[in-house]
Parts: C-alpha cells; structure tokens; sequence
C-alpha cells in the first residue's frame, strides 16, 4: 500500500476510534435517550465527513421516521416518511447497503430528492434492538463514494451503540408485564423523535398523543403549492404526522388572519394532492380538547347552567331501546359481554343491558385521564375480570369525540383475542375526530358543543341529569 493511503487509514480508523469512544461515553452518561441518539448521529458525521441520520420504524413497521440527522438540508429531512419497502428494504433484512450512485439505483426512494440535496452516495446500516429491526443508520456523500468494510464496520458499530441506548431504556421503563414492556418500548422510540416545537400548544398536543400511543412525527413534510417554473414559491408544512393513521394534523391557535392564510393553503393543498388526509384543529378545538382534561381557558371558567337540552328524557328512552333492540337482533345466537369504561357510561350501560332481550355479561374497567405533560401514558386501573378470548364483545362508549381514548382502548381489548369487537356509543362528536374509529350502533350524532347530563360530566357535575344538555359558560 503506498505511503500516502496508508496514512489515509490510520488517519480514518483514528478519527472512527474517537468517535466510538465519544459515543459510548454519551451511552454511560444519564443524558436523555435523544441526546445519546444525537452524539451518535453527530459523532458519525464528523468522523466520516458525511451527513447522517438516524431513521426508525413507526409502529406499523412499514414506515421509516428520521429520527436524528447532522448535515442534511431542511428540504430533504421534509420530504415526508420513507416506506421501508422502498427506500433501502435490504437494510431491514440485516444487510448493509451501500449505494455508489444514488441516481442510478432503484433501491432509492426519492432519488430525484437526493440529487437536489447534492447527495451522490448513501450507506444504510441496520438498527437492531432486542433481536428485531428497528431503523437504520444512513450515510450521505456529496461526492460518489465506494464504502469500505471500514466504513461498514465504523457505522455498524454505531448503530449498535445506537440500539444498546433505546433498548436499554425501553428496559428501564418497562417492568411489569409484556404489555406494560411493548408500550415503554413505544415510548423509547416516541422519545427518540421529540422535537423543539414552535408553540407551546404544539407540545401540549404531542403529551396527548404520547398519553395515548398514538405515534407522532413534528413537520415531517413540506408540500410544494406554487411554482414559477421549476422554483417553488410557497409550500405548506403541517405540524404533525400520526403514521400508524396515515394522518396530518394542523393546530392553528393565532389570529385570525393567519387562520384564513392556513385555511386557503389547506384547500390547495387538498387540491394539488387528494390522497392527503390533513385535519385542521382550531384554536376552540383544542381549548375543548384540554378542557376535557381540566386544563386551558375553558376549563378555568365556571359553568352557569344548561343553555338548552339537546335531547330530553323521553327522546334517550326511546333511542336506547331501539339500539337495544338490534343489538339484540344481531347478537341474537351469541351471548355477548358489554365492556363499559367508568365512570360517564354508568347510566347509558345500565338502561342499554335493561333494555337488551337477549343474555349478556356485563364487564366494567377504568382508565387514568391525562393530567398535563407530568402525565406520561394512559394505564388500565380496574382491568376486566371475565375472559373474553373468543367471547363477542360489545365496547359500549358515552361519548366519542377525538376517538383517542376509544382507538387506545380497542386495540386493548383486541389483544384479548375476542372473537368479534363491536362499538356502541350514545353520543358521536364527529366533528372533533382525530383518530377515525369504528362505530357499529350510534345514539346521536352531536354537535361541537360541550354536553353534559345522563352520566357525563363537568367537574363531576350534572351527571344525574336525566337529559344531554348544553354547558353554557360563565358571563364575562
């Protein structure tokens, strides 16, 4: 080997042994899980002179989510979620892949997006954590690069510091059963995807969608709106990204001249890329969705009484029979259990199974709520007694809103293996949905008003009502 190349490898395995060495001790330390992720990713960059990021699986395992990454332009960071199928799927099958020339390989997702980043070369190496695969480190070169086995070892070597840091705090947090165990792993690789938000409405969103399991990635995409030629002039970038729903969601909480500017960019949006599902929640939305938990301006104000009943005693009555009456119609050869969740379906429950002309058991169980940021994952605290592994199962729901809480509590329950899983609610707020859940049997469709009565209610008030009304707020 000439003289020259062999000072160019001592020189790269000096800068690769530093490099390890400032990751594991990043690794030892008590810094956050993403600040670990953060070294490793930065620690990487420099010593191959490269840019570098670490991408993750999303729940659903079908989606990649850069997680951390050191050099790579804005514009290449938001071209969305990567399918893991398309974008270097050998990587997930435990293979290194190297990639001289991404304009010439089909192993790339966007290479039309990399050859605008000036990317020439990518390196993809597997994460591993407890035996499974669970992203992927990637090296990006500016000029074509070959990769040798040193490089390949360097960056596997990485990745698993990377994976040794998320499965060991995945341990930490989860130690009761596997359920417990699987929602801290989660929450590891949720942890490892925090963000600096803009507003401090947004990090109030992100804490409830933490509480439920529901997988989240902050401003993932850019969507181009207008061009003059081949330049964009205005593009739009949603706040979040829910993979596991395949959903972006928009918080506006501003003035109301920014609201209307975000509402045109959302019907263009909606009309330049169709497939998109994009919800937009409004600053009044969102007061609700935090006055549901006690928190907000809305939750400060007092309640002056019942501006107008929605639906009278009779009219309950009346509805709930009906539903009882095809439920029983549908479950006519198959003993069902009703799952109720304390405390707002106590009296919807007890009149529906009064109601039923057919035998059912009857199950309750209860859930903690979301109490602020400090909150940080809904648990089971009453859990059902009966088994109902191949048992018919009917969720009976008070109320569905967002459908965060109803979405977190089927797949619990689908966990139980029961041979059917039906959903029964009084009241449907579709208007505030989120999560798009299934509804079987549906009392009422209410409008974006805050209801109270017939076991819902405001601060444990007006549950004893025995109709649905209208919480009117204080006078200012």
């Amino acid at each position: 080997m000439p003289l020259g190349s062999r000072r160019l490898v001592v020189s790269k395995q000096r800068d690769y042994y530093r490099a390890v060495r400032r990751a594991a001790a990043a690794l030892n330390s008590d810094m956050p899980l993403k600040q670990i992720l953060d070294t490793i990713v930065r620690s990487t960059a420099n010593a191959m002179k490269a840019a570098v990021s670490l991408l993750l699986l999303d729940s659903t395992r079908s989606k990649l989510i850069h997680s951390s990454s050191w050099r790579l332009p804005q514009s290449y960071l938001h071209k969305g979620v990567l399918e893991a199928d398309k974008s270097l799927a050998a990587v997930l099958a435990g293979q290194a892949v190297a990639i001289a020339d991404v304009s010439q390989d089909n192993r790339v997702q966007h290479p039309e997006l990399a050859a605008k980043a000036g990317i020439v070369s990518i390196l993809g190496v597997p994460l591993i954590v407890g035996g499974m695969p669970a992203g992927n480190i990637r090296v990006y070169t500016k000029e074509r690069n070959e990769f040798s086995n040193q490089d390949i070892n360097f960056v596997t070597t990485m990745a698993n510091l990377a994976a040794i840091a998320i499965h060991s705090d995945a341990l930490r947090q989860g130690e009761a059963d596997e359920q417990e165990k699987s929602q801290a792993k989660a929450a590891v690789l949720q942890q490892a995807r925090t963000a600096a938000f803009a507003h401090p409405s947004e990090e109030e969103f992100a804490h409830i969608l933490d509480f439920y399991h529901i997988e989240w990635v902050y401003e993932p995409r850019a969507f181009p709106l207008r061009w003059e030629g081949d330049r964009v002039t205005e593009m739009f970038t949603p706040d979040f990204y829910l993979p596991g729903l395949d959903l972006y969601v928009e918080l506006t909480t501003l003035k109301q001249n920014l609201v209307t500017e975000k509402n045109r960019k959302l019907r263009r949006l909606r009309e330049l890329y169709p497939e998109i599902k994009i919800n937009l929640l409004y600053k009044k939305d969102f007061d609700r969705i935090l006055a549901k938990y006690g928190y907000g301006p809305l939750a400060q104000a007092r309640g002056r009484g019942i501006s107008k009943v929605l639906y009278s005693s009779t009219e309950i009555h009346q509805r709930v029979r009906e539903l009882a009456e095809q439920i029983s119609t549908d479950y006519a050869d198959c003993h069902p259990v009703m799952v109720g969740v304390l405390r707002g379906v106590f009296c919807f429950m007890a009149d529906l199974v009064r109601q039923a002309t057919i035998p059912v058991d009857v199950e309750f169980m209860a859930i903690s709520y979301y109490s602020g940021g400090e909150s940080s994952t809904v648990k089971i605290t009453k859990d059902m007694n009966l088994n109902i592994a191949n048992r018919h199962v009917i969720m009976v729901e008070d109320i569905v809103d967002t459908g965060m809480t109803l979405n977190y509590m089927i797949n619990h329950l689908k966990n139980r293996e029961p041979a059917s899983l039906g959903v029964c609610t009084l009241l449907d707020k579709r208007v505030r949905r989120i999560v798009d859940v299934p509804l079987d049997y549906i009392g009422f469709e209410v409008p974006d008003e805050f209801v109270v009565g017939y076991g819902l209610d405001y601060n444990e008030e007006y549950r004893n009502l025995p109709f649905i009304g209208v919480l009117g707020p204080e006078e200012t």
